[in-house]
């Protein structure tokens, strides 16, 4: 029986699309360079900086920011310095907006023991929870318990914190990468939310968080 539901946030309960428009379009109008090359080349370094950070000595997300937003400044010669570019950024995370069918958490918080478990720092991640009023008992970020997912300790810390059997707990998120898979290595079954529809024949996958709670009548 299902007593505790774990959340990712960002791609599952609030929407992250575009999330480096607001910053990389700040860095267009302080150089010549083009919005979308710059955004090109922010999610490029991304993908080079965050890649396996899970595997390495714990840093919080805004060193890596650091490290990426110094190469943009070297590259477009920017008038900012790394760390307000790197404010800026966290203000336009907070201000994200969760998706309409985030509002079933209100129908299910008194039911069971809701998580949410996130990449993230703690200043932009508890502001966004915060501004969109999402019901939770329990937010654990990676900043707090110094671990990324897909390892295993980040989620041994939040069951901790939960203090129910990971038998009883399941856990939703946007990616087979980092939230599946890592939910599945800790022993805790997962369910994909496919908000696109790219994995049809993942299971088991909901396309909405309305489908979510007939979904954990059959579990």
């Amino acid at each position: 029986m299902v007593r505790g539901i774990i959340f990712d946030l960002f791609g599952t309960i609030v929407s992250n699309a575009r999330l480096f428009r607001p910053v990389c379009s700040k860095m267009a109008e302080e150089s010549s360079a083009e919005v979308a090359e710059i955004e090109r080349d922010f999610v490029n370094l991304y993908g080079h900086y965050f890649k396996d950070c899970h595997k390495m000595p714990f840093q919080p997300e805004r060193y890596y920011y650091y490290l990426l937003i110094s190469d943009l400044i070297d590259k477009y010669d920017l008038p900012g310095d790394m760390e307000a570019y790197c404010n800026f950024m966290y203000d336009s995370f907070s201000k994200f907006r969760a998706y309409p069918d985030a509002r079933i958490l209100r129908a299910i918080v008194n039911k069971y023991s809701v998580a949410i478990l996130t990449n993230a720092d703690n200043s932009f991640a508890e502001k966004v929870v915060k501004r969109n009023k999402i019901p939770h008992h329990f937010l654990l970020t990676s900043e707090s318990a110094r671990s990324y997912k897909p390892c295993e300790v980040i989620f041994e810390k939040l069951l901790s914190m939960m203090e129910i059997e990971k038998r009883h707990v399941i856990f939703v998120g946007d990616s087979i990468q980092v939230d599946m898979l890592g939910a599945s290595a800790a022993g805790i079954k997962g369910i994909l939310i496919d908000r696109s529809r790219s994995y049809l024949d993942y299971a088991p996958r909901i396309e909405s968080l309305e489908e979510l709670p007939s979904l954990l009548e059959s579990l």
